[in-house]
């Protein structure tokens, strides 16, 4: 029997409509491994006990605690699978494997996932896992489970990382899957959806619907600096047929009785044929159901025929992701947007009754007063022109990106307690720290006020609406019971009381280690890292990032993906203790 686990989430302070939601990813992962004939189990920490909550660094985990996870794994299973999305969950996953080899040293443990496709190296030294799948993870897991089962070589599996007797070895990235169409759809049966429903973990904005994310294409054409999806999933955009994506919906409706489906996908909405293929799927098919895009969309395919098909096939809102309204600053972090067809695709958009929402990011670290003073006017203009609500979130500085690299390689990140709080508070209402030089933390703090009184200043005056900004937040907080919200906003303040309260309450409950073992619990990893990059850069298998974050946008990340993603290579595990040139690289997988 193979074992996937879900582990406790994370939670904080969040000012945000984004929640911990069903594991998609794990979910496909685990139909993969049923369709080749596997028998699995799966323990999800967060829908087997959403009320338990552990103190965990400035927040708190969300599910059953590690001791009650290791307990559930059946005495029969040989293997163990892992999913790790989110860098700030990296501590406590290495808790947690922790337990499961006290328990069970014989247990090959497996880990998968966007923050392990980031950081291998770090990964396998800095844990006690053994093998790591990189980037898509259905076709690799079932060909190493096979390898597994059968005592051969993984070596010649592509798109892993394992532990060698006294090394790690990194093999070369697999190709991206362009079949996905084939691949069986996410094995919810093993999943408490109604119990994820209930609790309001659904990723958007509430609603009395039940609840099932969607994924209808994967990948992005784009580079944006601060954002890991290149190294995860290079940038390609490739898309399911879109009668399999409503396919997948109608058999949602019929098998759960689902209503709504949030969009995973990072980018959804590129191409019009695409987009007006699958609407007018949906539009035939009179499913009765309501879908969203709430993590973010381009603009350039939605113009006035999009957004009323849009309409007409059930969506209810989406968001548009333009980060900053400096020119300056949106072309420093590769964001490729237009402002007039921004404009246009949000007019569009409002003009068909679509609930409109924009996301803003403060702190990059090439911001200035200058630059964020910009955003100020532009959010008048999105208001103008039938935005609703808006997010703003402080900048994170996330493994696997361009600007990662560029802070790191001078100096200016460590991988420590504070670096990992910072990503877990990004949507508070003060950030963990600041990168930008000359801006204070309380200074960016203001300016992400400032964003929101700008906005709803302008969204007021757009409306013909009386009062300020502190009324409007009222205004819309009025109807805070579950299943009532009429805004992404509604939502966010929920979100925001729901999670300070649960933050305030968790630092009197159990932490995820007792307090001193979590000082201590980063020492060295700075460290770590540091001889990895830099063997990385001995062997030529990276390139130094520029100091200077502004130069990030004349480069093409693809040519400096090739070397890490293409060429295989051997760490000693004494990496930490041998420093730099430890590293031998090696061919591609044979």
């Amino acid at each position: 029997m193979i074992c996937l686990i879900r582990p406790p989430a994370v939670d904080s302070i969040r000012f945000a409509t984004t929640s911990i939601t069903l594991p998609l990813g794990l979910a496909y992962i685990t139909a993969a491994l049923e369709q080749a004939g596997h028998e699995v189990t799966v323990i999800d920490a967060v829908g087997q006990a959403p009320e338990v909550r552990t103190r965990y660094l400035k927040g708190y985990l969300f599910g059953m605690r590690y001791a009650e996870v290791v307990r559930r794994i059946p005495p029969e299973t040989r293997v163990v699978g892992l999913s790790v999305t989110f860098t700030h969950e990296w501590p406590s996953a290495i808790a947690l494997i922790g337990e499961i080899k006290r328990a069970r040293p014989d247990l090959p443990v497996i880990l998968g996932g966007e923050h392990i496709t980031s950081m291998p190296e770090f990964s396998l030294l800095t844990s006690e896992a053994d093998v790591l799948v990189l980037g898509e993870g259905e076709q690799q897991i079932v060909e190493l489970i096979d390898a597994l089962d059968r005592g051969l070589p993984l070596a010649p599996i592509s798109g892993i990382a394992f532990r060698d007797g006294d090394a790690i070895v990194i093999n070369p990235r697999r190709a991206r899957n362009e079949a996905i169409d084939d691949l069986p759809l996410p094995a919810w049966h093993h999943f408490e959806i109604e119990t994820y429903h209930r609790h309001g973990l659904i990723g958007c904005e509430d609603t009395p619907l039940l609840t099932i994310p969607i994924l209808a294409t994967r990948g992005c054409p784009y580079q944006c600096t601060y954002c890991s999806a290149p190294n995860m999933w290079s940038p390609r955009w490739i898309a399911r047929d879109p009668v399999r994506v409503a396919d997948e919906i109608e058999t949602w409706v019929k098998q759960y009785g689902a209503r709504n489906f949030p969009f995973q996908d990072l980018t959804a909405i590129v191409r019009k044929d695409w987009i007006v293929a699958f609407c007018q799927e949906l539009i035939r098919r009179d499913l009765g159901i309501t879908w969203r895009l709430p993590s973010g969309t381009r603009a350039e395919a939605i113009d006035d025929e999009v957004a009323q098909l849009l309409r007409r096939s059930g969506m209810v809102s989406m968001a548009y992701a333009p980060e900053s309204g400096s020119d300056e600053t949106r072309r420093f972090i590769k964001k490729k947007m237009h402002e007039d067809k921004l404009l246009e695709s949000v007019r569009a958009a409002a003009g068909a009754e679509l609930y409109v929402m924009a996301f803003m990011v403060v702190g990059f670290p090439h911001d200035s007063e200058e630059t964020l003073a910009e955003s100020l006017p532009f959010l008048g203009r999105l208001a103008d022109n039938g935005v609703s609500d808006m997010g703003v979130s402080f900048y994170m500085a996330l493994p696997g990106t361009q600007l990662f690299n560029s802070l790191w390689d001078a100096g200016k990140i460590r991988l420590d307690r504070d670096y990992f709080g910072h990503i877990l508070e990004s949507l508070s209402f003060f950030p963990r720290r600041s990168w930008v030089e000359g801006l204070s933390r309380g200074e960016l703090a203001r300016w992400k006020l400032r964003f929101y009184r700008a906005f709803y200043a302008a969204r007021r005056t757009a409306a013909g609406e009386t009062g300020g900004f502190l009324r409007q937040l009222v205004e819309r907080a009025r109807k805070l019971s579950r299943g009532q919200d009429r805004s992404r906003m509604q939502t966010a303040l929920r979100n925001g009381l729901r999670t300070t309260w649960q933050t305030a309450r968790a630092q009197f409950k159990p932490g995820w280690v007792s307090r001193e073992r979590e000082r201590a619990f980063f020492d060295g990893w700075t460290e770590i890292y540091a001889r990895i990059r830099e063997t990385k850069l001995r062997d030529g298998i990276v390139t130094a990032a520029p100091a200077d974050t502004r130069e990030l946008h004349r480069t093409n990340v693809v040519p400096l993906l090739e070397g890490e993603h293409h060429r295989g290579r051997r760490l000693p595990l004494d990496v930490a203790a041998a420093g730099a040139g430890a590293c031998e690289t090696a061919g591609p997988a044979q």
